[in-house]
């Protein structure tokens, strides 16, 4: 674009400013709704891939009953007390592939502190249940093998438990009491947030499985079990042999399972597809303002070209070609365009840092992002100015100068 059709432009705009700002409006919604779209989509890829590294590597999880993952959460349908401490056992001993297993039977409970009451989750496990996760305690230890054999009333706190009954005091040696029972608190767990089945990692107390079925809640089952495959292309292999040996512990027959063997990438994979959803819903939202923009300016370029008829005649007049005409005409809409485009990113830049503020989900500003939304407002500005330009070039100079 040469200088003077950027100049005729710019004058032609300024002089009906209230219009052009109107006439840009869709482009600025769609423009931020665009910018918020990518935003979602790259903050819901870099949580994805934060909780897979910090769940650890390779897991599978085993529940009792029926369990389905919807957006990313595990929701209980049907519970079953068939899933038993030796399936574990049986599991860990009997199917390569498998690292490490670890029981678990979990229970929300109140636990008091000498000067403050919680309530919060108790998790009964075994020690490899740290590794499996990749989840180790900053004050303190976790409880050894010996704890669980001996069945010994020993608790890791959580970091927001801890918080919750202590404050900024460290708990280690200090006693609390779960459903009146006495532990001994002899660690607290790092700071994790939360897991990829939507768990709360640092709102729990871990105690010794053994514990927890026996000496607290008096029952002879657990509710599920975390297992650590030696690589992710054993995972499938080892899901269906899990299956296989549990089919055959629990006698089934003909029946269906009661229970659930699901991969930590199945979760995954759900999250990522609600994530990308949501993000098709924005992109949705932000074709439909494009296209209310586009049609704006379109309006505003053709009622510009019945306002400046007589300009159009005496510009042809004094030697102006067609092309010059169209050119200038195109100029005006594409610089309409991109600065509602402008706009726009700035105001979809303003919108997913309040977002990343007040909501919980991390969104990311990325150079894709702003340069997807100029391009998308020059494209529409561009879309809409060919009609008029060429319009405008068709106007006849001898009768527009009789006007």
């Amino acid at each position: 674009m040469r200088k003077g059709y950027l100049k005729g432009a710019y004058q032609a705009l300024m002089s009906q400013r209230k219009r052009a700002l109107l006439a840009t409006l869709g482009v600025v919604v769609g423009v931020a709704s665009l910018v918020l779209m990518i935003a979602v989509g790259e903050g819901a890829k870099r949580k994805v891939l934060k909780e897979f590294e910090s769940m650890g590597r390779n897991l599978i999880l085993i529940s009792a009953g029926k369990v389905s993952i919807r957006g990313g959460r595990m929701i209980q349908h049907e519970f079953a007390t068939t899933l038993k401490m030796r399936d574990s056992k049986a599991i860990g001993e009997r199917i390569p592939g498998v690292v490490r297993v670890a029981p678990i039977y979990d229970r929300s409970e109140i636990v008091k502190a000498p000067k403050a009451t919680t309530r919060t989750k108790i998790v009964g496990t075994t020690p490899d249940y740290t590794f499996i996760k990749n989840f180790y305690p900053t004050e303190g230890r976790f409880f050894r093998n010996e704890e669980v054999t001996g069945r010994l009333r020993v608790a890791v706190l959580g970091w927001k438990v801890a918080q919750n009954l202590f404050g900024n005091r460290n708990p280690v040696g200090e006693e609390i009491r779960i459903r009146r029972v006495p532990f001994k608190v002899i660690g607290v767990m790092e700071s994790k947030g939360v897991d990829a089945s939507g768990e709360d990692q640092d709102n729990q107390i871990l105690i010794p499985i053994t514990t927890a079925t026996s000496r607290l809640f008096h029952v002879t089952y657990i509710n599920s079990m975390v297992l650590e495959a030696e690589s992710e292309e054993a995972i499938p292999q080892v899901i269906a042999r899990c299956k296989h040996l549990l089919h055959d512990l629990h006698s089934l027959g003909k029946r269906s399972d009661d229970f659930t063997v699901t991969s930590m990438e199945e979760i995954m994979k759900e999250k990522e597809k609600t994530a990308r959803i949501f993000a098709i819903l924005v992109a949705a939202v932000a074709s439909v303002s494009l296209l209310v923009g586009i049609i704006g300016v379109l309006a505003v370029m053709l009622l510009s070209v019945g306002e400046r008829t007589k300009e159009i005649g005496i510009r042809r007049a004094v030697g102006a070609r067609r092309i010059d005409i169209t050119l200038q005409f195109l100029t005006e809409t594409v610089v309409l365009s991109f600065i509602g485009g402008a706009m726009g990113v700035a105001i979809g830049i303003i919108l997913s840092l309040a977002a990343t503020l007040l909501g919980r989900w991390e969104l990311v500003i990325s150079l894709r992002a702003t340069f997807v939304g100029i391009a998308a407002s020059v494209a529409a500005g561009m879309a809409a100015g060919i009609y008029p330009a060429y319009r405008a070039s068709k106007v006849n100079p001898i009768e527009a100068l009789r006007i």
